[in-house]
């Protein structure tokens, strides 16, 4: 068995005291091993290009790279870890031009920010040439795990290209530092919107106690809170997978206790390419003509009449 700190860089190593944060990584490549799909969402039969993942209509994945700068235990694509074959830049950005129906593109890995600023600001004048491309949005667990990667002269590299969102990977608020607070503000200050997207982990952060000092501390320093996943059932995920059941009921606690600002919403990708499917807590208890019967997050009834 290695020690956590083997898998960490110096900043991550820095906090392999916080629960939130050790909990998280790879601690043995034994994990390799355990049940769980190798490719959990499909993505090969959705690839087009070598990187490039088309599954929705109006969107595609451009998968750059392969590294990270620290790996999840939880990851849906540890595959790419050891298999990754690269990506088509040009084969990419030829296949996009000719699907007039896509308009955005998110860049991911890996985690897109390893790359060199001159690596990806290539990549991002390629995709900017598009002219149907309205947006891009760059996956990351920057600001969490490597922060000093961001600073003036990166955020003003990104503001030369089309509307950039930053969608920033974090599950718990032992990741918030005062680190991540300047990165994130360095971002913002430069008018790159920031939302983030987190998995719901079996013992980790499937409490709500934790998942509202989370969300509410994101929006706090300016990040949206937009998706909470279902952990996805790849290789050595099953120990942290939650069930849906009380997934919802940690999602219908969490919207009676904080401001819908602060509340993702809760997804799972499916299996066999199914795709993004938002799952909610049933409100509508019955319904006759157009009177509802609708609970609330207290268990509470209420009749509504429809127009």
């Amino acid at each position: 068995m290695k020690d956590a700190k083997d898998f960490l860089n110096g900043y991550l190593a820095s906090l392999i005291h916080k629960r939130g944060i050790s909990s998280q990584f790879v601690l043995s490549f034994e994990d390799f091993y355990k049940n769980g799909f190798n490719d959990p969402l499909s993505e090969e039969n959705f690839t087009k290009k070598k990187g490039l993942i088309h599954r929705y209509p109006d969107r595609v994945v451009l998968t750059v790279t392969n590294r990270c700068f620290a790996y999840c235990r939880f990851c849906f694509r540890k595959k790419n870890w050891q298999d990754f074959e690269g990506f088509d830049l040009d084969g990419a950005v030829e296949y996009i031009d000719r699907h007039k129906t896509i308009r955005e593109v998110l860049i991911s890995g890996g985690d897109p920010l390893t790359l060199s600023d001159e690596g990806l600001k290539r990549i991002l004048s390629k995709l900017n040439s598009i002219k149907h491309i309205r947006f891009l949005r760059i996956g990351t667990r920057v600001f969490s795990s490597n922060p000093s990667k961001i600073n003036k002269n990166f955020t003003d590299m990104l503001k030369n290209y089309k509307p950039i969102w930053i969608a920033a990977h974090i599950n718990h608020p032992d990741e918030i530092t005062n680190d991540f607070k300047k990165a994130v503000s360095c971002v913002l200050n430069a008018g790159i919107p920031v939302i983030s997207q987190s998995v719901l982990l079996k013992g980790i952060n499937d409490n709500v106690k934790i998942l509202e000092k989370l969300f509410c501390k994101l929006v706090e320093v300016g990040v949206k809170p937009y998706y909470l996943f279902g952990c996805d059932y790849a290789l050595a995920n099953g120990v942290f997978r939650v069930p849906i059941e009380q997934a919802l009921d940690i999602m219908n606690r969490l919207r009676g206790k904080i401001s819908g600002l602060c509340v993702p919403t809760f997804a799972f990708d499916l299996q066999e390419g199914g795709g993004k499917v938002v799952i909610e807590p049933d409100r509508i208890v019955k319904r006759k003509g157009r009177v509802y019967i609708i609970r609330n997050f207290e268990g509470k009834e209420f009749e509504y009449i429809d127009v």
